[in-house]
C-alpha cells in the first residue's frame, strides 16, 4: 500500500488533484493513495480506505472552505477516515488550502479534535501554489526519515555505491546488445571533480542527494551527455530516456549478513528537479545536456521476511 494517504473532500478536488501530482512526481505513484486514482474497481469502497489508511504512514488532511460542513455528521467519510488514521496512530499533516483557517477543537467531533493541536501548512491555490508545494515536500521527507526503523537496506553498507554501478552497468550492457552502438560511448559513475570529460563521448551518472523514506532509501542522480557534437548527446539522450521508460526497474541484489544476496527492487523513474541548477552547484563546466532521474531501492516483502534480523 501507498505510504502517503490524501484525505479531501470533493468540493476540494481541483486543488487535491494538484497536490497528487505533485506528490506523486516526488515520491512515485506507488506511494500515494488517492482514492479516485487507486481504488480498484469491484472491492469494497469503505473496507479498501480503512486498510489503505492502516498501511499508510502519513495522512494529508486538505482543509478546505467547506471541509466543516458535514464533519459534524456520523456517516461523514472524511471524518471517517480521520478516526481511522488516529485509531491506527497514523501522523496526521492539515493542509490549509488558499485562505480556510485552521478548524477549533470546539468545531470538531470528540472523536478527531486532536487534529486541531498538529501544526498545519498552507497551499495556496494561484500563484503561490508552486512555493508552498516546493515547501511541504521537504515537511513530508522529514517526518517519513523521522518514522523510518530499521530497513533491509541499510543492512548493506555499499548499497548506494553498488546502486549507482549497477545503473550506469544496465545502461552500458542495455546500449551494447541494440545494435546500434554506432560510438565508442564510456559510462562512468563520477564525483564533483571528474566532471571534465573531453577525449571520448562519455555518458556520466552524478549522484547529488541521498533520501531515507521509510523502509526505501531513495538516490537522486543526474545523467549527463559528452559528445563531439550536439548529434550524439541528442541521440544517446534519446536514447536513455527510451531505455529507462520500457525497463524502470533494474535488477539488484543488497549484500547483508555477512554476504546474503537479497533481491530488491531498484525502480528508476524521472525527477521534477532541474538538472541544470543541479549543475550550477557541482561545478563550473560549460552546461552539459542532462537528465534529472531518482532511483529507489524498495526491499520486497519476501526479501524482508527472507533475512532475520538481529
Amino acid at each position: 500500500m501507498a505510504t502517503i494517504f490524501l484525505s479531501y473532500r470533493r468540493t476540494d478536488s481541483p486543488q487535491a488533484c494538484r497536490i497528487y501530482d505533485w506528490l506523486v512526481r516526488r515520491f512515485g505513484e506507488d506511494d500515494v493513495f488517492m482514492d479516485v486514482a487507486t481504488i480498484p474497481v469491484a472491492v469494497s469502497f469503505s473496507d479498501f480506505i480503512r486498510q489503505a489508511i492502516a498501511d499508510s504512514r502519513l495522512m494529508l488532511v486538505l482543509i478546505g472552505a467547506r471541509w466543516l460542513e458535514r464533519i459534524g455528521e456520523d456517516d461523514d467519510p472524511v471524518r471517517a477516515e480521520v478516526e481511522t488514521a488516529i485509531a491506527e496512530k497514523i501522523p496526521l499533516l492539515p493542509v490549509l488550502i488558499g485562505n480556510t483557517a485552521m478548524p477549533d477543537p470546539d468545531q470538531l467531533p470528540a472523536s478527531i479534535r486532536t487534529l486541531a493541536f498538529r501544526n498545519a501548512v498552507i497551499v495556496g491555490v494561484s500563484r503561490d501554489f508552486h512555493t508552498h508545494m516546493q515547501a511541504l515536500l521537504p515537511k513530508i521527507e522529514s517526518i517519513l526519515g523521522r518514522l523510518a526503523g530499521h530497513s533491509l537496506v541499510m543492512d548493506d553498507p555499499d548499497v548506494i555505491q553498488r546502486a549507482c554501478a549497477s545503473v550506469i552497468d544496465s545502461l552500458k550492457e542495455a546500449y551494447a546488445r541494440t545494435g546500434i552502438a554506432e560510438w565508442n560511448v564510456v559510462w562512468e559513475v563520477v564525483g564533483p571533480r571528474d566532471f571534465v570529460k573531453t577525449n571520448q563521448i562519455y555518458v556520466t551518472l552524478f549522484l547529488h542527494r541521498v533520501v531515507r523514506l521509510e523502509a526505501l532509501l531513495e538516490l537522486h542522480f543526474i545523467l549527463s551527455f559528452w559528445g563531439y557534437f550536439a548529434v550524439s548527446d541528442h541521440r544517446l539522450a534519446g536514447w536513455v530516456i527510451h531505455q529507462l521508460e520500457r525497463h524502470p526497474v533494474i535488477p539488484f541484489a543488497l549484500d547483508v549478513n555477512g554476504g546474503e544476496a537479497v533481491d530488491v527492487d531498484l525502480k528508476i523513474r524521472p525527477s521534477d528537479e532541474d538538472p541544470r541548477q543541479i549543475w550550477t552547484m557541482i561545478t563550473n563546466e560549460p552546461l552539459r545536456l542532462s537528465l534529472a532521474y531518482v532511483a529507489t531501492i524498495d526491499p520486497l516483502r519476501e526479501a524482508a521476511e527472507h533475512v532475520s534480523r538481529p
